[in-house]
Formats: structure tokens, C-alpha cells, sequence
């Protein structure tokens, strides 16, 4: 991988021009909070892979980077926002300079261009987890099992096992919905066969006798076995007599006995109830709009509780209260757990309903044939209509979206379409008027049906057969992926659990030096458990307090790195990481990067001045490889503090920019005698914000040096000190 040497930043974010000179070594960056530290994180993370990832994620719906990457003086301007790298290259020896716009970030500038040098930055680019913030700590630690899963393996550029996981599993739910209603077909056609015939069940016992009869009426030979290829009109005469014509008036009968029947009771009993309930839950959802909001919301509120890591909405960035912001969000979980099962039962009753209703369709076309044969082309219309009719509710009846597209429909809910009843029993009047078919007329028809009936009955068992043997067969891989991937990941996460164990060891000697966690992969999720004092596995916020959180997701990552890149890991940006630790802890985290990553450059920002003297006390880094920004405006970016702001201000006053000049100048005072007044315990009246600025210091500083000197003044009088006095 890399290690930066250089760093040149031009309006960029909060920064106008910035250069700092971090010569491949851990460097510091401390300061308050807005003083430009995370302009820096996000321009070494633009420069490296075009992108800033802060302007990305739920939230930032109208940030671009395009128009907000940019200065905001300077965002009509986006030529003039950039980043320049300079970087060593310790696998191939070599230093190279990386050039890149906010107005063509895919288009990185490289010098010189070799092609192993522009290799290795292309693969930088792919790793955009260089840069760690304490929202991905959190989403590590914190997250729901399914979303620590993908995460994780997005960082160990695993992410195509979640994607084909996703895509066995939707083929599966797929194919499931198509086998049950190739099976509802199958029913359908069964009962149209069965009915046919007049035989309680579909077996060859059953179904010989009576083709058997009707042949011998023919004088044909009987049939010995029913095969797949048995023909039970073998002999027949076709004259004039296609199955799409074949009129058999006790068949026609019987099919109108059965239509009749269903629209006199319409559904059955269980098919009613279950409509009753899909009511019963729309009217609740009717009555309570906020029930079909959560049901949408379900994942996006479960999203959001793993976000909350500040006082802020994660999605809206409104302050809140830390705690009411997660007992809202809870509260929202928990009704949107009523809302998830609403959802269940609509779908599950859905589905009774639907088969059911596509039941009917068989018997309609049925229907529709005599009525053809009977020239009734009004009631031939009517009854495609309601087959349409009742196929598209079919339809919808599968699905959550679907049940809503026809909750109207179900709330006034009539199966059999105004008008049809008196129509079909013109038709059956009609049919019954009909003289008696000739023996041999009969039964040549009525074999002719059967045919026709058993064929579509074999057709459509096939297609289920088959349907039955894809979801089998998509079970068996989905489940052998599963088992597999896992095996597979349980051996990774293995590996990464044992140094993440190790390493927060190493952070909490003192009281948890016996520390073990466990990652475990089950159909895409990955469970997190680590042990508390010996008291058992918990999830990580069982019990371990947020700093002990914090620890964890800085160990996590960095075994997950480890894992990665293994020694080419050589970099990595740690943008205040370790606010919640305590000082002890953090002393023990300077010697763990020390002692586990001693040829990775760490760049680490913080807003902690003790732990800025802890990395450098404890030989993270030193006073070369630090520096601090003591504070920020919107006209000059983040003011370094150090003499180089002197040369700053002399420039602009060569180039006749006062005003530049005297708003670093008191920038600069701002910030010295915020460190005089701390160090000389000047007396200077309590701010609850904190904010103070130069009048409010100058007095008070002269009023404490006077007192000091004063003091002195007597001590070297006391002690005869003639040269001090």
C-alpha cells in the first residue's frame, strides 16, 4: 500500500490552503471541535479515492460533492478545490504525487505514471475503509446482526456473498410462490376432471370403470393401464367433434350445478374467514395511517437506532435528548413490530383467498365453452370478464402492495359478478331443454372431455412437477451455499476474533486481560457476543459501557484490516476514534499501535488535548508529527498553531490583503491567549459556552502578569536576588 509524505489541500470543505508535512510517519492532528480537523480526514480520503464519504448516506440527499466539496466561497468554482498528495510506495520503493479536482474526481492526476505505481493506487481507491470515523465504529459494535454482516464483508471485499446469498434466497421465494400456484392449478384442474367423470378421487380404480363403460358403448377395447401417454378417447370418431367443440349435455350439467352452487354461497368458510380478517386489518390500518407508515419505515427505524452516536437524528440532524431519541425510536420499533405482523396476516389470509378464488377460473372457462357451443355470446363476454376479473385480484391477493392496490375492491367484496346468476340459469335451462344425446353420441363426447380434461390436468401437473423440482433443487444450492460460505467465514472470522480479542486485551489489561469475543455467521448475519468479567457472552451494549464500545470497534477494525491487507496494511486515518476512552486506556491504545502496527501511519485526529499529550508523551508521535489547530473561520480555514502563521500574515500584508492579514492576526491572538490565560490562571469570567474571544482575555492576562511579576519581584527581594529584582 501507501504512506503519505505530503499533504496539500486548496479549497476544499472548510480548508483554503493548507500544506501539511507528515513524511510518511503517525502523525497527530488535535484541536477543538471546528477547527478543520475533519476537512483534513476528508481531503486525504478524496485525494486517495475521489470521494468523500461524509457526503454520502442517509441524510445527504441534497449534498453533492460536486457543489458542496468545494470551498463555500469557491463552489461555482470546482476547478479550483484540490488535493495534492505525495506518497511513498515501500512494496515497489517509489514516490509518487496524486493530483485530484473536486470538478473530475475520476480523473486523479499521477505523476510519474508508471503502471505499478498506478496499480497500487487504483487498489487504494478500492478501499475506502482507510479512513475510520466513529459512526463505522459504531455500526460495527452496535449494528443489527444482518447489517454487521454485510458491512464486514463489504470490508473484506466479500461483498458477493451477501449479493448471491440475497439472489439464492429471492430465487427460492420465487420459485416457492410460483410452485403454490401451479399447485392451486393443479387443484383446479383436478376438481374439473374429477367432476367430469362424477368420482370421489383421481385414481386409476376410480377413473377406468367409468372410461370403460363409455368405450364399450363404442364397441372400443377396453383400457388396461392409465399411463402418461394413454389416450382415453383411443378410437373415437372425430368428425365434426373437437374437444374445443364437444358438447356433452350431463358434463355441461354437472359444471353448471357447480357454478351455480359457488354463486349461491361464494366462498367457502375458510376462504370467508380469511377475507374477513384481510378487512378486519385494512380497516385497522384505515383507522390508524401511521401503521402502514411503519410498516414502510420498519428497516429504516431499525437502521436508525444503530446510527445514534451523537445527540443528533441520524436521518434529519435535529438535536435531540441521546436517551428520548432512543426510547422514541424503540417506541416506533415496537409498534412497527404490530405493523410487521398486520403485514404478515394480510399476505398469509391473501394467499387462502387467492386460491380459492383461482379455483373458479377452470370452471368459468368451462362454462364458457358451453356457452359458446349455445351461441350466448352476451354471457360468453360476462364470463371472460369475471375470469379477467378474478385473475388480477388473484393476482394482487399474493402480495402486501397488491392487497392495497385492491382494498377497495375487498372491503366491498362480491365474487360473483350483478347479473351473472339469472344468466347462467338462462343457460342452464337452455341446456336442460336440450334433447338426450344417443348412447353412443354421449359417450363418444363424454370421452372426448375426458381426454381433454385429462390432458389439461397432465400439462399442468407437469409444469407443477417441474416448478416443485426447481424449488428444490434452488433449496438444496441456497442451503449448500449457506452451509458452505459459512464454514468458510466461520474460519475467517476466526482469525479476526482472535487478534480482535488480542488486541483489546492489550487496551484493557488492567481488568479484562481475559477478554474473548465471539463473530458467528448464520445465513447472512453475523451475531457479536464478547465476555464480561467472566459473567458470560452478552452483546457488546449488554453490559460494557460506551468508551469499552468504542475500544472494541477501534480492535475490530484493526484485526479486520489485519486481515485484509495483512503487512501491506501501511495506512489509515483514525478521525476521533477513542473520545469515549478513558486516559489509562488510551495510553495502552498508543502502545498496542505501536507494538502490533509498527510500519502502519496512522493519522489521528483529536479533540482531546490530553490525549494529544498522551500520543506524544507515549512516543506515537512526536512534536514533528503533530500539530494542533487552535481554531477556524469560514475566511482563513483552520489556523495552525505554530510560527508558520507569522509568515502567513507577512504574506498577506506583502499582498495588500489586510484584511487576510489581521483576521489570522487575531485568529491567532484568539488562540495564544486562550493557552496564556490556561497556563498563567488568569482570572477570566466563567462562559457557560466557552467562547471566548480577545477582549474578553487581553485584561485579564495583564491583570494576572502584573500580579506574577509582582510576586516574583518580592520573592527576589526576599531572597537579596539584586539581577532579578
Amino acid at each position: 500500500m501507501i504512506q503519505i509524505e505530503t499533504i496539500h489541500i486548496e479549497e476544499l470543505r472548510g480548508i483554503r490552503d493548507l500544506k501539511l508535512n507528515v513524511i510518511g510517519k503517525r502523525f497527530a492532528i488535535s484541536g477543538p471541535n471546528g477547527s478543520g480537523k475533519s476537512g483534513v480526514v476528508d481531503a486525504v480520503e478524496f485525494g486517495l479515492t475521489g470521494d468523500i464519504s461524509r457526503l454520502k448516506g442517509k441524510g445527504t440527499a441534497d449534498i453533492k460533492l460536486s457543489e458542496h466539496g468545494p470551498h463555500v466561497d469557491k463552489r461555482d468554482y470546482p476547478d479550483a478545490a484540490k488535493v495534492t498528495l505525495e506518497v511513498y510506495i515501500p512494496e515497489l520503493n517509489k514516490r509518487a504525487t496524486i493530483t485530484r479536482k473536486i470538478k473530475s474526481p475520476n480523473k486523479p492526476i499521477i505523476s510519474p505514471a508508471d503502471s505499478d505505481i498506478i496499480s497500487v493506487l487504483k487498489e487504494v481507491e478500492s478501499h475506502p475503509e482507510i479512513t475510520l470515523t466513529r459512526r463505522e465504529i459504531i455500526k460495527f459494535i452496535l449494528a443489527e446482526a444482518t447489517q454487521r454482516s454485510s458491512d464486514i464483508q463489504t470490508l473484506l471485499k466479500l461483498d458477493d456473498i451477501t449479493t448471491t446469498r440475497s439472489t439464492l434466497n429471492s430465487c427460492v421465494n420465487k420459485l416457492s410462490s410460483s410452485h403454490k400456484s401451479l399447485s392451486s392449478l393443479v387443484q383446479t384442474t383436478v376438481d374439473s376432471f374429477r367432476r367430469h367423470l362424477d368420482v370421489p378421487r383421481l385414481a386409476p380404480d376410480e377413473i377406468l370403470p367409468v372410461i370403460n363403460k363409455n368405450r364399450e358403448i363404442l364397441g372400443l377395447d377396453p383400457i388396461q393401464e392409465l399411463k402418461k401417454d394413454t389416450n382415453l378417447g383411443e378410437g373415437v370418431s372425430k368428425a365434426g367433434n373437437t374437444s374445443k367443440l364437444a358438447f356433452n349435455k350431463e358434463s355441461a350439467q354437472k359444471d353448471l350445478s357447480a357454478i351455480t352452487k359457488t354463486i349461491e354461497s361464494g366462498l367457502d368458510d375458510t376462504a370467508k374467514k380469511a377475507l374477513s380478517d384481510i378487512v378486519e386489518k385494512l380497516i385497522e390500518i384505515d383507522e390508524d395511517p401511521s401503521l402502514l407508515n411503519l410498516i414502510r419505515q420498519r428497516s429504516l427505524i431499525k437502521t436508525g437506532l444503530d446510527l445514534i452516536i451523537e445527540p443528533k437524528c441520524p436521518l434529519c440532524d435535529e438535536e435531540w435528548d441521546l436517551q428520548s431519541l432512543r426510547i422514541h425510536l424503540q417506541t416506533k420499533l415496537a409498534k412497527s413490530e404490530l405493523a410487521e405482523k398486520i403485514k404478515q396476516t394480510l399476505v398469509e389470509n391473501g394467499r387462502v383467498v387467492s386460491q380459492k378464488i383461482g379455483e373458479l377460473q377452470e370452471l368459468i372457462f368451462s362454462i364458457t365453452k358451453v356457452a359458446n357451443l349455445q351461441k350466448m355470446e352476451k354471457l360468453s363476454l360476462d364470463l371472460a370478464s369475471w375470469k379477467a376479473e378474478i385473475t388480477t385480484l388473484s393476482r394482487n391477493l399474493n402480495s402486501f402492495d397488491g392487497i392495497l392496490l385492491v382494498r377497495e375492491q375487498l372491503q366491498n367484496f362480491s365474487l360473483i359478478p350483478e347479473g351473472i346468476a339469472k344468466k347462467v340459469d338462462e343457460l342452464k335451462a337452455k341446456i336442460e331443454a336440450i334433447p338426450e344425446q344417443s348412447a353412443s353420441e354421449a359417450a363418444n363426447t363424454f370421452l372426448t372431455i375426458a381426454q381433454d380434461r385429462l390432458k389439461s390436468f397432465q400439462e399442468a401437473r407437469l409444469v407443477e412437477v417441474r416448478a416443485k423440482k426447481a424449488l428444490e433443487a434452488a433449496k438444496v444450492v441456497y442451503d449448500t451455499y449457506c452451509e458452505q460460505a459459512e464454514a468458510k467465514l466461520q474460519l475467517l472470522y476466526d482469525e479476526v476474533e482472535q487478534d480482535f480479542s488480542r488486541y483489546y486485551q492489550q487496551i484493557n489489561s488492567d481488568d479484562e486481560g481475559e477478554f474473548t469475543a465471539k463473530l458467528e455467521p448464520s445465513q447472512g448475519k453475523l451475531g457479536l457476543k464478547v465476555d464480561f468479567y467472566k459473567k458470560g457472552m452478552f452483546p457488546p451494549g449488554a453490559y460494557h459501557s460506551e468508551g469499552h464500545q468504542d475500544g472494541m470497534g477501534v480492535c475490530l477494525y484493526l484485526a479486520l484490516m489485519k486481515r485484509v491487507l495483512g503487512d501491506r496494511f501501511r495506512f489509515a486515518v483514525l478521525d476521533d476514534v477513542v473520545m469515549s476512552v478513558d486516559q489509562v486506556h488510551r495510553r495502552q491504545f498508543c502502545k498496542l499501535l505501536k507494538k502490533e502496527f509498527p510500519d502502519t501511519q496512522f493519522i489521528i485526529t483529536t479533540h482531546d488535548k490530553v490525549w494529544a499529550q498522551q500520543m506524544r508523551s507515549e512516543g506515537l508521535v512526536s512534536a514533528k508529527t503533530s500539530i494542533e489547530f487552535h481554531s477556524w473561520s469560514v475566511d482563513t480555514g483552520p489556523v495552525v498553531a505554530t510560527n508558520e502563521i507569522w509568515d502567513k500574515i507577512q504574506a498577506d500584508v506583502d499582498a495588500n490583503d489586510v484584511p487576510s492579514a489581521a483576521s489570522k492576526l487575531r485568529r491567532y491572538l484568539e488562540y495564544v491567549s486562550r493557552e496564556i490565560a490556561d497556563s498563567i490562571k488568569a482570572e477570566v469570567p466563567f462562559k457557560a459556552d466557552g467562547n471566548y474571544d480577545l477582549g474578553g482575555l487581553f485584561s485579564p492576562i495583564i491583570s494576572r502578569q502584573k500580579a506574577l511579576f509582582s510576586k516574583a519581584a518580592d520573592s527576589a527581594q526576599n531572597w537579596g536576588n539584586k539581577a532579578a529584582e
